[in-house]
């Protein structure tokens, strides 16, 4: 790689020479030739290649057509770029046309930045081209660059794949992604109109509406399916040893067909994805899947390990869809520390190996080091294979609720299996399943004949299993065979009878006749479904969705694992909201009033909980990495450290608070035992240090990591709050921000009308705003009337602060502010308000969720969120403002009758008045000296210690205040007292100082930084003040 990191230099330097298009030619296609291997006889044919279309009757001229790849180059790419997409449209018109199978993607270059394009066809016409990725050889790394080339021109035959390379060969923007989604999309376009189609993408958006929050779309189950197959193709490919790709050998490897000959039963089933095999598109499917295959080929493929496995789901899956569903990839040596924990617990007690549960596998790196280091103790012990094997298939299990990471979570299993698969005595099934942990499906148990059956209702079909089968997972698993034997029977010559006697057969001396006869009744059912035409999905459901019940009535003697990291908020779904709510309460870990508290709860701690409770014998062990923010004083998880439900004993913390690099928040472990009672102290275990990189083996982290005991006990709430408490609030969310942030348009000839300014999205709400808001921008004038003062925390710093512009459809009253909608402006004459609130309306109803559609029918119902701004006062002159999160606490004091005007160029728009956001906490008065006394009080580094222990905590420390500040004993301010008087005096100086103070273009913190430094002598005294009011310091 350094003689390619040479020569790519010496390529970007004369390519910045190259002036003339002939010159960037040359670069180019030595570049090809001496880094990329392309030879000379290759490339030859493709320079300036003659094309013509007869739809546009046109001919031209490619730059260089090299295999699928049209190069388009120009001497400024920037500049020049309309013109490119001009001509790539062009070409792709010509080679569709002679070739209307092949898919092209065009790169269009100055040798330096490249932007790759895809063509957008309808109706065999090009209509428009796509970018679907781009790259700047002098802004990213050399090893990224050749990395993102090659992965257009795949020139480097029999790679060592690795994580990263796969991410850039295959992933989001890569060439064989975006082909491969179009190409998807375009069936999924063809059947989806079909029954089992229709009912696979049913099924699997009910399972993927809990994972992400709210109901995904058909471009997220394309996705899905790309993602799936990919890492199935490489799952079979690697393991199998297979050096072609036929579509005959692909059909058999996408169903599972292929290692169902061998005996590995579910390694990979027919899912929600295999609609791309219904026979209207099945050969255009097998085409693409034989493609990517190929392609897939040209890595030496045998040396993948588990390793691979491990991190190829947290490289291909982008990471906002990971933080989405509180997914984090938990690093080898915390694993293997975490399971080594509570081993020797274990192991201090038991003599047999325990049974073993990761309820939220995710890639499976807890069940492949399990099944590592118990095989490695058992053949200590002098265990034989067989019996070690027979062990681990019913005793080390996983579920996660991502069909992604299950796929991936099995073929880490089997690796980890390694050649113990060799004394198998016949099928196995992999014990890892496609499923919620915490919210069982529907079950109901009903006798029959003297024998308790489970009935699964679901849909128009029943599915029933005897209670003791499903008590007895090895009798499941042979149940669940035996069915997919004989649906492929039915299939293959559509005789029940047939079917019935394979059935009966494979269960022979397993079950008895009663239960036989049940289960005959399932099958049954099944059998009509595929005559209708509704597949055999059902069995891939009552084997991984319906597997919770059997495995909550077989329970496990320890729970390992990592869970969903992720706050209510996040969760869209109302129904798995209300699900959330409820459990929080019947588990005991909020009470019913605490309904300011749901929005902040943790599902990491219900998690916790329930499946101690559901899956763990009484004397079991559990060790989970927990967000640290469950040590702290936060108020959401003061229940949850009292262990109440099911009653458990805390063992010991291992706290993860100052290793780095490990999650984007702070981490600990907490490893208990179900039954007793927590008494504190706790042994806590605090390990800090810099780890080279995030994933490495446990022998090795250790030698950077230190290790000190302390025993923990959870903070203490006080009892006795102040008085301010309850009347402090919280500011208005002013959301989408894209909707009221502004900035102001400046004519440079004509200037701005101050009374009816032209104003649109400011640029800071577009850059900081999220999908599906990041492009929306409005524009219009306004009325000034409604041009109001607002802050974010950014803007706020020790005693001062600076105002953003915002245009709000609200009017003053006595004790508040009216909102007013389009009607009601329009009827007082504000026109342009009325156009402004009208466009916000659209973009709203447009862009919202499902849920904010019934919640809030109009956007002005979204501005007011719990009457948060319809509820401040403007007859209030005084707001003491601090933030609401951050490391340190912020304050100062905002006079809405001295508000500090907009000046744009050479006018000045003064605003109507100051409302506070949902980034302050507020409290509103006419008293100048209270005011001032509050803001010294917030500023000094007394208050902004004593709430550490308080706060959850992020990546950069304490993050939520709230209303935490006044949780300590501040009293009433009292014009009488000598102390209330100076710390008001004080901050009165304060504020004066900094309004003189000129700040540049520096950081948030350097700001704040900088005015506690110039403020420190009154800082000092304010702290020596407030220690002694409060006896706090």
């Amino acid at each position: 790689m350094s003689s390619e990191i040479i020569q790519l230099d010496k390529y970007i330097s004369r390519a910045r020479q190259a002036n003339t298009h002939p010159a960037k030619l040359v670069v180019l296609s030595e570049m090809l030739r001496e880094i990329f291997g392309v030879e000379l006889e290759d490339l030859l044919p493709g320079i300036e290649k003659k094309i013509g279309s007869k739809i546009l009757g046109i001919k031209g001229r490619i730059d260089l057509l090299y295999s699928d790849i049209v190069f388009e180059i120009k001497v400024d790419l920037d500049r020049e770029l309309e013109n490119a997409k001009r001509e790539l449209k062009k070409y792709f018109q010509a080679l569709i046309e002679n070739d209307p199978n092949r898919k092209y993607v065009g790169i269009a270059t100055d040798v330096i930045k490249y932007k790759a394009f895809i063509p957008v066809v309808e109706n065999n016409k090009v209509i428009d081209v796509k970018e679907i990725s781009s790259i700047d050889l002098s802004e990213i790394s050399v090893v990224e660059a050749i990395l993102w080339l090659d992965s257009y021109i795949f020139s480097k035959p029999k790679i060592r794949p690795t994580a990263n390379d796969l991410k850039f060969r295959f992933g989001l923007g890569s060439p064989t992604y975006a082909v491969a989604i179009e190409m998807l999309g375009s069936l999924w376009d063809l059947v989806k109109e079909e029954e089992d189609v229709k009912l696979r993408y049913e099924l699997w958006s009910r399972n993927m509406e809990i994972v992400y929050g709210s109901k995904p779309d058909v471009k997220t189950f394309i996705d899905q399916t790309y993602l799936v197959t990919l890492v199935k193709l490489i799952t079979y490919l690697r393991l199998s040893g297979d050096t072609t790709a036929t579509p005959a050998k692909m059909l058999k490897a996408l169903k599972g067909e292929f290692f169902t000959e061998y005996g590995i039963m579910n390694l990979i089933e027919e899912d929600y994805f295999t609609w791309i095999f219904h026979e209207k598109i099945r050969n255009q499917s097998l085409e693409l899947v034989s493609t990517i295959a190929k392609e897939l080929l040209r890595y030496d493929l045998s040396q993948i390990d588990e390793d691979f496995f491990k991190e190829i789901y947290e490289e291909i899956v982008e990471r906002g869809q990971r933080h989405r569903v509180g997914e984090y990839y938990t690093p080898e040596w915390l694993t293997e520390l975490t399971l080594k924990e509570v081993l020797d617990i274990w192991w201090r007690g038991h003599d047999e190996p325990p049974k073993i549960l990761d309820p939220a596998c995710g890639s499976g790196t807890f069940l492949s080091n399990a099944i590592h280091m118990l095989k490695d103790e058992l053949i200590q012990r002098g265990w034989s294979s067989d019996k070690i094997l027979d062990y681990i298939l019913t005793s080390i299990v996983g579920i996660d609720i991502n069909p992604l990471a299950v796929t991936i979570a099995r073929a880490n299993y089997l690796i980890a299996l390694g050649e113990l698969l060799h004394v198998r005595k016949g099928s196995i099934l992999i014990p890892i399943y496609v499923a919620d942990s915490i919210k069982l499906p529907n079950v109901t148990t009903y006798l029959f004949a003297n024998m308790r059956v489970y009935l699964y209702k679901v849909n128009d079909i029943n599915l029933y299993m005897p209670v003791d089968i499903a008590k007895d997972r090895s009798k499941v698993n042979r149940v669940i065979t035996a069915f997919k034997d004989s649906i492929e029977s039915y299939r293959a010559r559509r005789n029940k009878d047939e079917a019935i006697t394979v059935f009966r057969r494979a269960l022979q001396n397993i079950v008895s006749d009663a239960e036989f006869m049940i289960l005959k009744s399932t099958l049954d059912g099944i059998l009509s479904l595929i005559d209708r035409g509704k597949d055999s999905i059902w069995i891939y459901m009552l084997s991984n969705v319906y597997m919770p019940v059997t495995l909550s009535e077989s329970k496990f003697d320890i729970i390992v694992g990592n869970p969903p990291w992720i706050a209510l908020r996040y969760i869209k779904n109302k129904e798995y909201q209300d699900f959330v709510k409820e459990k929080f309460i019947s588990y005991e870990l909020l009470k019913s009033k605490q309904v300011k508290l749901f929005t902040h709860i943790e599902i990491a701690t219900l998690f916790f909980c329930m499946v101690s409770d559901l899956y763990l014998k009484d004397g079991g062990i559990i060790g989970f990495v927990m967000p640290r923010s469950v040590l702290t004083g936060a108020f959401q998880h003061v229940e949850f450290k009292k262990f109440k439900k099911p009653l458990m004993t805390l063992h010991k913390i291992l706290d993860l608070e100052n290793i780095s690099p490990l999650f984007n928040v702070p981490a600990c472990v907490l490893i208990a035992n179900k039954g007793g009672k927590t008494s504190y102290p706790v042994l806590a275990r605090r390990l800090s240090g810099k780890l080279p990189v995030k994933n490495i083996k446990l022998n090795e982290a250790l030698r950077y990591l230190k290790a000190e005991d302390y025993n923990y006990e959870p903070p203490q709430i006080l009892l006795k709050k102040s008085l301010y408490h309850d009347y402090v609030k919280e500011g208005a969310t002013l959301v989408p921000r894209n909707l009221w942030f502004i900035e102001f348009i400046v004519h440079p000839t004509l200037g701005i009308n101050v009374l009816r300014p032209c104003c649109r999205t400011s640029k800071e709400a577009i850059e900081e705003a999220q999908e599906p808001w990041k492009h929306v921008v409005v524009e219009g004038c306004v009325e000034n009337e409604f041009i109001y003062a607002t802050i974010l925390g950014e803007d706020l710093f020790p005693f001062g602060c600076a105002f953003r512009p915002v245009v709000l459809p609200i009017e003053p009253s006595d004790t508040g502010y009216v909102l007013l909608d389009v009607d009601v402006l329009r009827s007082k004459g504000y026109t342009l308000m009325a156009k402004w609130l009208e466009e916000a309306q659209r973009i709203w109803e447009k862009l919202r969720t499902e849920k904010s559609e019934k919640r809030f029918p109009r956007v002005i119902n979204r501005l007011n969120y719990h009457g948060l701004l319809s509820s401040q006062n403007p007859g209030k002159r005084y707001v003491v403002l601090y933030n609401t999160t951050g490391a340190n606490l912020v304050s100062c004091v905002v006079d809405k009758q001295a508000l500090t005007p907009f000046y744009v160029n050479k006018f000045v728009i003064r605003p109507r008045g100051f409302v506070a956001e949902s980034a302050t906490f507020f409290y509103e008065t006419n008293s100048e000296d209270e005011a001032h006394y509050l803001s010294a009080i917030l500023n000094s580094d007394i208050i902004n210690d004593a709430i550490k222990p308080l706060q959850p905590k992020g990546l950069y420390g304490e993050r939520a205040i709230h209303r935490r500040p006044f949780m300590f004993p501040i009293p009433r301010f009292d014009p009488n007292n000598p102390i209330h008087r100076r710390l008001a005096d004080l901050s009165k100086i304060c504020h004066a100082k900094v309004s003189r103070m000129i700040f540049t273009g520096r950081s948030v913190a350097s700001k704040r930084k900088r005015v506690r430094e110039t403020l420190k002598k009154e800082i000092d005294e304010i702290n020596k003040l407030v220690s002694q009011l409060l006896g706090l310091g």
